[in-house]
């Protein structure tokens, strides 16, 4: 399957813009019947490969990351790739246009370059999808959301949290004006503290949280993590997109994803877990095209791993392949489960 897509379907795909071939991923995506039919292809049954992390339990460590299905209107087609669980949107409170196209563009070494502004149907409308009973779901779902106020937060959660398995919090987009504010550490309390006094169900809550590349950012970031273990969030997803600037985007500024943000992934994963000592759950999302790119984000200590733009270069057939990777490395290593290669490096 991968073979294929490579050779003949990514070819044809390429030549549209990034943007036009999204939109034709998701018209593909939208007839279910056609990838349950595929679903045995992709499907990676081993009891090793099952995870118990972040509040949830998935049958494998791979995690679609937000982003390719902003309006929660695939979830049920990529069910049946073999994930362990998709993560959805974001989605704001209120519909929003996202940034003037055009933004987003491939980039050298299998990389993306994006200034998308979190375009998104709204949380109303995303509701009533993700509730409607013909939309099927077989994995748990973990929907992304974000703000521009703490009221943006707090109102589009009360939307929301009913609708899925898991909410994230994603406080790092590079690309939207007025989310960073909530990397102050007072303000991502205040958040937290907001967010657990308007929880009806005890769903699980994850943070989605940015790179850092100097040492003051670096101790910003893991005291948002260390605020995040104190108040009981259950996992971090470490990496957002790295900001670089973009003349051509129409706010000046663009965020890289794929293999160039992979060794800053790992950086990030391994501070979290060393500065935590393994305490919260670490999703590392960020340049992952391999089973052996998977299994060193474990041993760095991630608990999960989240793909998004492998997918673009490397098709639908990567989950799987993924998963196959990790079932042979395991059963060529000492380790009795997937659980077990979290942290491993660090001794």
């Amino acid at each position: 399957m991968s073979n294929l897509y490579e050779s003949i379907v990514r070819p044809f795909i390429f030549l549209t813009p990034p943007e036009t071939a999204h939109k034709i991923a998701i018209q593909s995506f939208k007839h279910s019947l056609i990838w349950r039919q595929l679903a045995w292809h992709f499907k990676v049954d081993n009891e090793r490969l099952t995870v118990s992390a972040g509040g949830i339990t998935s049958l494998n460590p791979i995690g679609l990351a937000a982003g390719f299905d902003k309006n929660c209107e695939m979830f049920e087609s990529l069910s049946f790739l073999g994930f362990g669980y998709l993560t959805l949107g974001t989605v704001t409170v209120s519909p929003r246009e996202g940034n003037p196209k055009p933004r987003i563009w491939r980039y050298a070494n299998e990389s993306l370059l994006n200034s998308m502004g979190l375009p998104n149907q709204g949380a109303d409308k995303i509701r009533e999808r993700l509730l409607d009973p013909h939309n099927r779901r077989s994995v748990p779902i973990v929907l992304s959301i974000s703000g521009l106020s703490l009221d943006d937060f707090f109102n589009c959660y009360l939307k929301l949290e009913l609708c899925a398995d898991v909410i994230e919090l994603n406080i790092s987009t590079p690309n939207t004006a007025g989310v960073r504010i909530f990397q102050d550490p007072v303000i991502f309390e205040q958040l937290l503290d907001g967010i657990s006094s308007k929880r009806r169900a005890n769903k699980p809550l994850w943070i989605k949280i940015p790179p850092y590349f100097d040492e003051k950012a670096r101790e910003n970031i893991l005291e948002l993590v260390n605020i995040c273990r104190r108040k009981s969030v259950n996992a971090v997803t470490a990496i957002n997109t790295k900001p670089v600037s973009e003349p051509r985007a129409s706010i000046g500024t663009a965020g890289v994803s794929g293999k160039e943000i992979f060794s800053d992934m790992l950086r990030t994963v391994r501070d979290i877990y060393t500065d935590t000592s393994g305490k919260i759950s670490i999703n590392a999302c960020g340049g992952i095209y391999s089973a052996e790119d998977a299994w060193s984000a474990l041993q760095a200590g991630a608990t999960t791993i989240q793909l998004y733009t492998g997918l673009i270069y490397r098709g639908p057939g990567l989950v799987a392949n993924v998963n196959r990777g990790l079932r042979k490395l395991l059963e060529k290593s000492d380790y009795k489960s997937i659980h077990e290669v979290t942290g491993t490096e660090h001794g």
